[in-house]
């Protein structure tokens, strides 16, 4: 789809931080991702800056002195509501920043000192989250420019008005899908996998075309939550759980719901009137089914620690679905597992008896996946380039891995250590 919207204050950061070297590497970072940065040091510079320019997004440090950056942050909010506002948190608790993310007052937070890969994430995301908004608003407004013509012209039944609220939701998951890859490729590849696989759940289970398509667009959208979560806990979480805290397990059992809230509100924007209480929220049935795709058949899952049938239907098809494409090697042995150790325990063994029809009668989309260099094998293919630590490319994108090739990092890797993440295509 044709980006129907151009902002210039898209990629303009309004950056705020007491701190000297913080800003500069700030203004040295930014430039090359894309982004304008005006960086100030003080609340009263940057109220000024606020009422001057708009930004599309607002990253602000936590402890400034006078004002605190989360009253900055809420003063920002009512200067620049479409703004997407990011808190630079530095000694502060999971706990606390879940608070300021539950509230809505930010959209997500990046810890100090950060990596730049982590930071170039966070900072794409939010400049999609700021251009969605921006889009849906127009959309919004030629919906509203269309059902008055058509009212002032006798018009029959909603014709352009539906178009631009379906136009609206498109460019939702849109955004949503981009910002899941940017934020971790792996939770993109995921999702695009299971809404494949769920679309051949829904023949092979004879849904009806309703059930069907609720259950792939949970499929597309049942981790946004976790866009909410700083990418160092979710990579802990998808890559070894056993070593995330209490704490950072709190913080990952809450995604579903955020997740559930987030298709509720994107529901919201396409209902004619969202006061309306006799009108029905379109996501709400895709809300169930991601709010409950972490309950387990036995009922040891969360939220709401549902058991057997109570379960809603979807959401039981979908759990086995989502374990197996988060997988990184989906062959038979772990199929035979997921029969003989998870079924009748973590997943309803229909599900899971139709996870095994549909898998073979799916044709899956090609994806990237983040691994560790210490993972490289070959026949891999790069979806990505590996640079040293001088910039300089070692081996290109496209690149069919053999053992020559990765004897070859490991001994540049041993010599001056190389980014130890890498994308690969799947």
């Amino acid at each position: 789809m044709s980006d129907p919207y151009n902002d210039p204050s898209v990629n303009k950061v309004l950056a705020v931080d007491g701190d000297a070297l913080v800003l500069a590497a700030l203004k040295e970072q930014l430039p090359p991702m894309g982004f304008h940065v005006t960086a100030v040091d003080s609340d009263t510079l940057a109220r000024e800056h606020l009422k001057a320019e708009i930004f599309g997004i607002i990253l602000i440090e936590q402890n400034l002195s006078g004002t605190s950056g989360i009253e900055l942050l809420k003063e920002a909010q009512e200067a620049q509501p479409d703004a997407t506002r990011i808190l630079l948190a530095s000694g502060i608790s999971i706990e606390e920043v879940t608070k300021v993310l539950n509230s809505g007052l930010i959209f997500r937070y990046v810890s100090k000192p950060w990596m730049s890969n982590d930071l170039h994430a966070t900072l794409m995301n939010a400049a999609q989250c700021y251009r969605m908004k921006k889009e849906i608003e127009a959309l919004q407004n030629r919906n509203l420019q269309l059902n008055e013509q058509m009212a002032a012209g006798g018009g029959g039944e909603d014709g352009g008005g539906g178009m631009a609220s379906a136009m609206g939701g498109q460019i939702a998951f849109e955004a949503i899908n981009k910002m899941l890859y940017t934020f971790h490729p792996n939770l993109g590849n995921t999702a695009q996998r299971a809404k494949a696989i769920c679309k051949s759940i829904g023949e092979v289970m004879e849904l009806s075309p309703e059930d069907t398509k609720i259950l792939s667009t949970a499929a597309e959208a049942h981790d946004i939550g976790l866009m909410n979560t700083e990418i160092g806990v979710v990579r802990r979480w998808m890559r070894d759980p056993e070593k995330c805290t209490d704490e950072e397990w709190a913080v990952i059992k809450g995604h579903p719901e955020i997740s559930s809230n987030i298709m509720l509100h994107l529901g919201e924007i396409q209902m004619a009137d969202p006061e309306d209480e006799e009108e029905d929220n379109p996501f709400a049935a895709i809300a169930k089914v991601v709010k409950h795709h972490h309950e387990h058949w036995d009922g040891t899952g969360y939220p709401d620690k549902l058991k057997g049938e109570t379960i809603p239907r979807l959401a039981r098809l979908l759990a086995p679905v989502i374990y197996y494409c988060n997988q990184t090697a989906a062959d038979v042995q772990l199929i035979k597992y997921m029969e003989t150790e998870l079924a009748d325990h973590v997943f309803d063994p229909d599900a899971v008896r139709a996870l095994v029809k549909a898998v073979p009668l799916t044709r899956m989309p090609r994806g990237e996946r983040e691994i560790l260099l210490i993972e490289l094998r070959a026949g891999m293919e790069l979806a990505r380039p590996i640079f040293n630590t001088n910039g300089m490319k070692l081996l290109d994108a496209g690149k069919k891995l053999e053992d020559r090739h990765i004897n070859k990092i490991h001994s540049i890797n041993r010599m001056t250590p190389i980014n130890p993440l890498v994308l690969v295509f799947c």
